[in-house]
């Protein structure tokens, strides 16, 4: 590992002060209108169940991403997955919900493709800013 690695913070402080509140507020609002009786379904009605799991964790995936200094796109995951697994496991407990398997997947697919999409871009972001720079 590399001292500058070392050295460096592991939450980037600004990017992280304003995006992890952020990720813990929508968290809290999706889990909570998810579970409101029939919301729910007439939300996944009119968009589209798996759509919304893929947009939802999509964005959590990109604010935790980019408040991270070290290991983005395993914090991302991680978090994503976490996530993922507690809000299917808060549905369970209600009589009108169900926890999903394929809803969980979602959410994970959706967090790979950001992750993967943010790499990339960041990665090519470096490489530009470097060739510019000599």
């Amino acid at each position: 590992m590399s001292e500058k690695a070392i050295s460096e913070p592991f939450w980037r402080p600004g990017v992280a002060r304003v995006c992890l509140p952020v990720v813990v507020l929508f968290f809290a609002v999706l889990v909570t209108v998810g579970n409101l009786p029939g919301l729910a379904a007439d939300m996944s009605d009119a968009f589209g169940d798996k759509r919304l799991h893929l947009a939802a964790y999509a964005f959590l995936t990109g604010l935790i991403y980019i408040s991270v200094n070290r290991r983005p796109a395993l914090v991302a995951m991680l978090g994503a997955v976490a996530m993922g697994a507690l809000d299917e496991s808060i549905q369970s407990f209600f009589p009108y919900r169900q926890a999903e398997l394929l809803d969980l997947l979602a959410d994970i697919s959706a967090a790979g493709a950001t992750v993967i999409s943010l790499h990339i871009g960041t990665a090519a972001i470096g490489s530009f800013r470097a060739v510019t720079k000599s």
